[in-house]
């Protein structure tokens, strides 16, 4: 069954200082302001499993046992605000999120995306929306998996496949190295000859090979290789990583993946959630994958939705116009920026990223 409740937001005791949730709670109300037509919705919690035997797909339905393959994702559930009712199962959009991060990352957002989907202004057929949240290999609790090498963007989207069922959901979204892994999952689909996704975003993600080390990830990864397991505290890696050069922000990001470190008591040493080697692997696939092919000559019914943060690093000139005589001449792939945003489109403009990504859900 799915619960619902409304978000609340504590202040932060004096005692302590900010946490990433604190501020999560934060854009979560900044959020239901800004969707002024959704201030009396109720909220989904999100549940967790290993096992998707349930997931039905509007699009197309598969089914297969659980195997090693199978990647973790919470899922929320957003019913129609029409109160119309019907036996045809909801449709799903899955959110796959980039390098050292998990699927939790986009809860915020999710739900201003779900309850926007469903608005009666955008879906008339009463299905409602299921959203899934992955933690792809090597990351979250995905990581319990133990995924076999190699770590590489074409073996995520295998996972995704078989997570799935061979199934498509309905609108793709893909953050960063979450956005190639989208792209090679519509070639996985194409392969195997299965309908593509209504829409696929795929967000502040350079389609082509990505030269250099331009937000610090490689660098990132040696840094965290050097570490002594596990770690005292969050203050202690914090103070660590700032010693070295790194700003706030790549820090609250690599933070999010400390966990308790099992048999420990509340409050001591932690452990990171992900694979370090797993995911150096698919960092180093992701910045050497290319999509030209693919976008210049999109499968059979897709559409592809490419957005570049503007206050994120810049792409370099000849990729900008190569992907601007593209979304010029095809009727399945669209350029976008999205303004006043850095790589953390989720957190940085969700405004923004919601005036874009809602139409496409419209039904």
């Amino acid at each position: 069954s799915v619960h619902f409740y409304k978000v609340p937001f504590r202040k932060t005791s004096k005692h302590r200082s900010e946490t990433v949730e604190d501020r999560n709670r934060h854009y979560f109300l900044i959020m239901v302001r800004l969707l002024s037509n959704t201030q009396q919705l109720k909220w989904p919690s999100f549940s967790s499993g290993l096992n998707p035997a349930s997931l039905t797909f509007s699009r197309s339905v598969r089914t297969k046992h659980p195997n090693e393959s199978h990647l973790h994702y919470e899922e929320a559930k957003f019913d129609p605000q029409t109160g119309q009712q019907t036996e045809k199962p909801p449709r799903v959009a899955v959110i796959l999120h980039g390098l050292l991060g998990a699927g939790r990352n986009w809860r915020t957002f999710t739900r201003a995306l779900g309850a926007a989907a469903t608005d009666p202004s955008f879906q008339s057929d009463g299905r409602g929306w299921r959203f899934l949240l992955v933690d792809q290999r090597n990351h979250g609790k995905s990581t319990l998996r133990r995924h076999s090498p190699p770590h590489t963007i074409r073996t995520a989207a295998l996972d995704l496949y078989e997570t799935l069922h061979g199934g498509t959901p309905d609108v793709l979204i893909g953050h960063s190295m979450g956005g190639k892994v989208a792209l090679e999952f519509m070639k996985v689909l194409a392969e195997a000859e299965r309908p593509m996704p209504k829409t696929t975003w795929v967000l502040d993600s350079m389609p082509t090979t990505v030269p250099g080390d331009p937000h610090q990830a490689r660098q990132t990864i040696e840094t965290l290789k050097k570490l002594p397991q596990p770690v005292p505290h969050r203050k202690w890696l914090g103070d660590y990583m700032r010693e070295r050069g790194y700003p706030p922000v790549v820090i609250d990001w690599v933070a999010t993946n400390l966990v308790e470190a099992p048999g420990e008591k509340p409050g001591g040493p932690l452990v990171w959630a992900f694979d370090i080697e797993g995911a150096e692997g698919m960092y180093d696939s992701y910045a050497t994958s290319c999509f030209w092919e693919m976008l210049e000559t999109p499968p059979a019914g897709s559409k592809v939705e490419l957005v570049r943060a503007e206050k994120s690093l810049p792409w370099p000139e000849d990729v900008e116009e190569r992907l601007a005589k593209i979304a010029a001449t095809s009727s399945s792939v669209h350029m976008h920026v999205l303004p006043k945003s850095g790589h953390w489109v989720q957190m940085d403009n969700p405004k923004g990223l919601l005036e874009l990504m809602v139409p496409s859900f419209r039904t």
